[in-house]
């Protein structure tokens, strides 16, 4: 993969990623957990079916470890600050509207 397509790659599962989450986020009507903020990443990650994504081994790797593999690649990815800032921006949201 040459550094376009990489570009052209990351662009759109940065835009499936995000747009995943406002629309399950959209069905939601109740404050968000860290467990069901984990089922939102993970799901929308899932839409991309270049990756294979699961939840790392909590004695390994963490409480919050997403590992993601793409081709041959292995991505560990720490998404405690992720998960945090969503519930906390829903959370708040979702107090405001009622």
């Amino acid at each position: 993969m040459d550094e376009e397509q990489l570009e052209a790659f990351k662009e759109e599962l940065t835009k499936t990623f995000f747009y995943s989450i406002l629309s399950d986020l959209s069905e939601i009507g109740e404050t968000l957990s860290d467990f069901e903020v984990k089922l939102l990443i993970k799901k929308a990650l899932a839409h991309s079916p270049d990756l294979q994504v699961e939840w790392g081994e909590m004695d390994r790797f963490g409480n919050n470890t997403l590992l993601v593999k793409y081709e041959s690649n292995l991505l560990v990815i720490e998404v405690s600050p992720l998960i945090n800032t969503i519930r906390i921006l829903w959370n708040e949201y979702k107090s405001r509207e009622s």
